[in-house]
């Protein structure tokens, strides 16, 4: 299972590497960083009887829509994956308060506070 696993990693680094020169056009023509931009691609691959691994197709932008318990449970983890490559991390919308009203203090204390006052 190793080696067909291994196979189909080495079919999609030479499938995006076959793709990369117009990918790297596109994105000088849109004026785009190489960093600052992402694409979610989904791979076709069918596996022939000698465990070789064949592209059918890669999708631009694949659906997520999930029409099965399996389908969630896939592109779940996916997006999860997806996110925490590009750094995106989740929100706490509390704890984001509390930094804020942390802020709001520290900035009342050296603006207008009562230390601001005495010395005015």
């Amino acid at each position: 299972m190793d080696l067909l696993w291994s196979r189909i990693y080495d079919l999609i680094i030479k499938t995006i590497a076959c793709g990369e020169h117009y990918v790297i056009a596109a994105m000088k023509k849109n004026n785009m960083f190489r960093l600052n931009c992402f694409e979610v691609f989904g791979f076709d691959i069918l596996v022939d009887s000698d465990l070789k691994p064949w592209v059918i197709e890669v999708n631009l932008s694949p659906s997520l829509a999930t029409d099965a318990p399996l389908d969630m449970v896939i592109k779940t983890n996916l997006l999860t994956d997806t996110f925490n490559m590009c750094g995106i991390r989740r929100f706490d919308r509390r704890k984001e308060s509390l930094n804020k009203m942390k802020t709001r203090t520290k900035q009342g204390a050296f603006v207008g506070g009562p230390a601001a006052q005495q010395t005015g």
